[in-house]
């Protein structure tokens, strides 16, 4: 298993998600974060006077995916978050040793991948 971290632009956020949902990803974590790169701080003016910021809003994509899903997840999300301008974006590749679904006890892939049952209630 792999868990693919990318950062890119808050305003391709809509564009990446629906083209991870489309290519089959069941879950991901969606999180607001901020920082900088190469391009360190964007140069603005406020009530005309200018000003730097140096911590840029981003938007941080994480899913879990099996081994072969990684290059199709990846090209995915280079292909709908890519305008060819600085600060586009990064993507991060880290091994993962084992997951668990808490709900199901499931191990591994079976943990993470979409099943196309619902749980009914439980017995009673």
């Amino acid at each position: 298993m792999k868990k693919i971290e990318a950062i890119v632009r808050t305003e391709t956020l809509p564009i990446v998600k629906e083209k991870l949902r489309a290519i089959g990803i069941g879950g991901m974590t969606i999180s607001n974060v901020s920082g900088w790169s190469k391009q360190r701080e964007l140069h603005l003016q406020w009530r005309g006077q200018p000003v730097a910021y140096d911590l840029l809003p981003r938007i941080k994509f994480e899913v879990v995916i099996p081994d072969s899903q990684q290059d199709l997840v990846i090209k995915s999300i280079i292909e709908s978050a890519r305008t060819g301008e600085h600060g586009d974006g990064v993507i991060f590749v880290t091994p993962i040793e084992t997951a668990i679904n808490i709900s199901t006890m499931e191990k591994g892939d079976a943990a993470i991948l979409a099943s196309d049952h619902v749980n009914s209630e439980p017995d009673k």
